[in-house]
Parts: C-alpha cells; sequence; structure tokens
C-alpha cells in the first residue's frame, strides 16, 4: 500500500501515475517544496541503490550546491529514493531533477561511453509533487521519509509505518 502522497493531483507529475497521458509542463513552484521519487526495479543485488548509498549521497550534495537546491531530508530504500527539495528557481529544479537521476544511474550500473547498461535503469519519469501547505503537508511527507528510512534499517516493520504514516497525516 503506497501512502496518500501518490494521487493524482495537478500538483504531480511523473511516475506511474501519468504512463500513457500526454505530457505537459511539471508543476514547479520555487517558493514550494517537491517530493521527489525515483524508482527502480533493477535496482536489486549488486546495483541496489543501497550498496551505493555513500556515491548517491556525494552525487546529491554536490548536485544541491550546484543547482542551489535545498534537501530537506532523503531517504535510500534500496529500489527507491525519495527526496524532499525546494530550489531557487524552476530551471535549477529541472536541471537538478534531469542530472541527479543521470548520475545515480552511471554510478550504479557502471555505465560508460563503450560498455553501457542494456536497458532502461529507472522505471519511470522522475515522480514529483508540489506540497501545497509548510505545516502539515510538509510535517507529513518529512515523517514519511524518516519513516521510510527507518524500514529500510528494520528498525519499523512495514505494516507498522503505513499504519503509523495513515495516522501521523
Amino acid at each position: 500500500m503506497q501512502f496518500q502522497f501518490f494521487k493524482v493531483s495537478p500538483k504531480s507529475y511523473g511516475g506511474d501515475l501519468n504512463k500513457g497521458k500526454r505530457k505537459g509542463r511539471r508543476p514547479l513552484d520555487p517558493k514550494k517544496p517537491l517530493h521527489v521519487v525515483m524508482r527502480s526495479t533493477k535496482a536489486i543485488k549488486r546495483l541496489s541503490l543501497l550498496r551505493h548509498h555513500h556515491v548517491i549521497e556525494k552525487i546529491l550534495r554536490k548536485s544541491a550546491q550546484r543547482f542551489h537546491i535545498c534537501i530537506y531530508n532523503w531517504a535510500n530504500s534500496g529500489n527507491h529514493l525519495h527526496l524532499l527539495i525546494r530550489g531557487k528557481t524552476r530551471t535549477e529544479i529541472q536541471n537538478f531533477l534531469r542530472t541527479v537521476p543521470a548520475l545515480v544511474a552511471i554510478a550504479v550500473t557502471g555505465a560508460k561511453k563503450g560498455n553501457p547498461f542494456k536497458g532502461r535503469f529507472w522505471n519511470q519519469l522522475v515522480y514529483s509533487r508540489m506540497l501545497t501547505s509548510w505545516q502539515r503537508e510538509f510535517k507529513s511527507v518529512l515523517r514519511y521519509i524518516e519513516l521510510n528510512t527507518r524500514e529500510t534499517l528494520g528498525l519499523v516493520a512495514k505494516r507498522v509505518r503505513d499504519t503509523q504514516a495513515l495516522n501521523s497525516g
């Protein structure tokens, strides 16, 4: 069961939600935070995002600095990444959302010129949802990302996590 953040909304873009539909402009507002999810079913065993945690952290830190992005929190769940970010301009947010998935995929797969990765690493376009409330929604997504991290570390069982997330939202 996915949590309530993954509803079809005029404020969301990418992922499974818009599959097969006409692609429009990604809703972005530099004044509002953005919940971002990157998912890959190929990220298992040696391609697991958890095995490359330090490299991914370095990519996020450098890209955030380069594109003036504030990362409030992020979680690595092995096969997907959650980010809670905000940027200064639409262009910088777009550049961050274009660059980070590419750099992570290259780092994880070891793809390079002359030795490409077969197929696509990420399942769909990066999912993003613009948050409307700095109070309720922002705090709810922060809690969700923290619970995701605890689940990955084995500190919280999945059923408990879903119940906690629903009760706190």
